[in-house]
Order: C-alpha cells, then structure tokens, then sequence
C-alpha cells in the first residue's frame, strides 16, 4: 500500500511519482473503456498497491466498483475525503474516479 511505502521511503523521487501517476490513469483508461463502463467508486491511497522491486502500480479493491448500466450512477458510497462532490448529488459518471485520482496525487 502506498502509504507503507512513504513510511520505509522518506522520499520520492519525482520521476517514480509521473511514472505511478501514469499507470494508474492507464488503469482508469482501461475500466473506463470497458463497454459498458466500470466506476471503481472508492479510489484513495490504500486501494493503489506499489510494487517496490520494479515500481508497478495495480489497483485493487473493486468491491465498491459498479458497472455503468445507465448513463449515470445514483448511489452515494466510498471514502469521504476522496469522493468527488457529484456523488453526493447521486448523479455520476466516471469522471469521479478522476477526481479521486487528483486526491491521490
């Protein structure tokens, strides 16, 4: 988890952070794109794993995620300080996994 990675590295590099940046917008792009689209709804810190020997970003914990059957979500979930203000209007799309993306970062 990233934040038992900044405990052992006092540290980052900002090179390591543009390349994790990047694949996790990769990972974003790929649930996005799905047909029908996939909301992961609970993007924060402790759901992006680093894989410390060659810096590979996964995104985990989908529990919350939901399939976009219409064109917006209407259900309020996920951690507070991450979530996007649309989804207290539960009126959503994707895009609040970008939002919670730009928390993360």
């Amino acid at each position: 988890m990233y934040y038992i990675y900044r405990k052992k590295h006092k540290t980052v590099d900002l090179k390591a952070i543009k390349k994790w940046a990047r694949q996790i917008l990769n990972g974003l792009h790929y649930l996005h794109s799905q047909n029908p689209p996939v909301i992961h709804r609970d993007l924060k810190c402790d759901n992006i794993f680093v894989n410390g020997n060659n810096g590979e970003i996964k995104i985990g914990d989908l529990g919350l995620a939901t399939v976009m059957q219409q064109p917006t979500a209407k259900s309020v979930i996920g951690t507070p300080e991450f979530m996007a203000p649309e989804l207290y209007e539960e009126e959503y799309n994707e895009l609040v996994n970008i939002y919670s993306f730009g928390m993360c970062l």
